[in-house]
């Protein structure tokens, strides 16, 4: 009797320091000793809600988005109305120049040196216009990015997003083509001005003038294509693993052990069935992407060397693999690959977009619903941006053909510049809105 009795005082001993450390394993409101099983864990098995989610949420993502975008397009229009305005630019630079650009008079200067005008002053037009388009493109994807990195993360999978080189991208290239060129026609104006008979204190006056033009003009733009070339690197955005540890180690501990690694490579393909949550995208990604992952690291394996270890594009834990098909068998959903496979994207991560603006996901998940209705009002904004920039250039094409129909012949190679660069803005501007509205 005697040796139960200190047996009981040794148990209620240590349930006591059981429940001083750990509370919620002896939860009375969880029946879990009614049911003989443990209560929930809070943050693991629960809807907790953890600080570092909120960067993931639509309000931050699209305001800190349009809080860096809104600089850039403030600053490229206002590059634009500079180069379009003669009126605003003096108001702006208060100085008394005929024009903002150089007037490619044959007669003035030879033929020669009005073709070198003529194509460096077309995109000097064109600079501004293609910027705040190219700007807009990189800028979704980076919602797109960040939206879904934080959502998987939550759901226990993490997206390993590949670093997307600009010098890669002909988006990139094409800005900068445009910029070299535009920045080339200041410095040539200030050569022809130099070699030109005027008296030195007029000179003086048209070179310092020339320079403040180029001031303003070069600044706002090599900044810009600055931003740009930094915002192609998604990851500085995304959350450091301090943070992720922060707010709960126990439910970051139990996530990380069953947590699935995918890289973009193997996740840009899956296919959603009767997604009805997040979670089901998530389970989605995890177990396509294991299958995937094998055949690309085979491709890999035959196509280098075989000393080099071929990249592991993902690896889902056991358990995590039996958990996700488990869930899915009793949502009577599709565990393996579907057949068919998603359509090929000018936009590098549409198929993110594809994923979140599933249309039975939107209606049966309530965060995806209010996400897709934000995101359908940002393409909506900066579509019409798009059609401002493009109405623009064309604008300014159709003054170019005029002076032709007028008899300025020169005005051809403009006209060939700038039709190009519309033709190449409408075309961007077209798969921006098919690509990311309906993908």
């Amino acid at each position: 009797m005697h040796k139960h009795l200190a047996t009981f005082s040794r148990f209620d001993c240590a349930m006591a320091t059981l429940a001083e450390q750990k509370p919620w394993l002896l939860d009375a409101d969880s029946g879990a000793s009614q049911q003989g099983t443990y209560a929930r864990v809070p943050g693991v098995e629960d809807d907790t809600t953890f600080e570092w989610e909120s960067l993931g949420e639509p309000l931050f993502i699209f305001s800190y988005t349009a809080m860096v975008v809104g600089r850039q397009c403030m600053a490229l229009s206002l590059l634009a109305l500079q180069v379009f305005s003669p009126g605003v630019q003096k108001m702006l630079q208060q100085h008394n120049t005929n024009s903002y650009l150089m007037n490619c008079d044959e007669e003035a200067v030879g033929f020669a040196q009005t073709c070198i005008c003529e194509t460096t002053k077309a995109f000097v037009r064109c600079f501004a216009p293609v910027s705040i388009i190219v700007a807009l493109v990189v800028a979704a994807q980076l919602i797109l990015c960040q939206r879904l990195f934080y959502i998987m993360l939550r759901c226990g999978v993490l997206v390993d997003f590949k670093n997307l080189s600009p010098f890669k991208d002909p988006l990139f290239w094409w800005v900068l083509l445009n910029g070299v060129c535009a920045m080339s026609h200041f410095v040539f104006h200030m050569l022809v001005v130099q070699q030109m008979h005027i008296g030195k204190d007029n000179l003086q006056k048209v070179i310092d003038s020339l320079k403040q033009d180029s001031f303003f003009f070069g600044l706002p733009s090599i900044v810009y294509v600055l931003f740009l070339y930094l915002s192609y690197d998604v990851e500085w955005l995304l959350l450091p693993l301090s943070k992720f540890w922060e707010s709960d180690p126990e439910w970051a501990q139990k996530t990380s052990f069953e947590m699935a690694f995918v890289t973009e490579r193997a996740a840009c393909k899956t296919v959603l069935q009767d997604a009805t949550c997040i979670q089901d995208v998530a389970d989605a990604i995890a177990l396509q992407s294991l299958d995937r992952g094998v055949e690309l690291q085979r491709a890999d394996s035959l196509t280098t060397n075989n000393a080099a270890r071929p990249t592991r594009n993902a690896f889902v834990p056991e358990a995590r693999q039996q958990k996700a098909k488990q869930a899915h068998i009793s949502r009577r959903q599709v565990v393996s690959v579907p057949a068919q496979t998603p359509r090929n994207y000018f936009v590098e991560r549409a198929w993110i977009s594809r994923l979140l603006s599933d249309s039975q996901l939107v209606a049966q998940d309530r965060k995806c619903r209010t996400f897709y209705f934000a995101w359908v009002i940002w393409m909506c904004l900066t579509s019409f941006m798009c059609l401002a920039a493009v109405a623009a250039v064309i604008l300014q094409l159709k003054n170019d053909i005029e002076d032709i129909i007028a008899g300025h012949g020169e005005e051809y190679i403009c006209v060939a510049i700038v039709g190009t660069n519309v033709l190449a803005m409408i075309v961007v501007a077209c798969y921006y809105v098919g690509d990311l509205v309906f993908p």
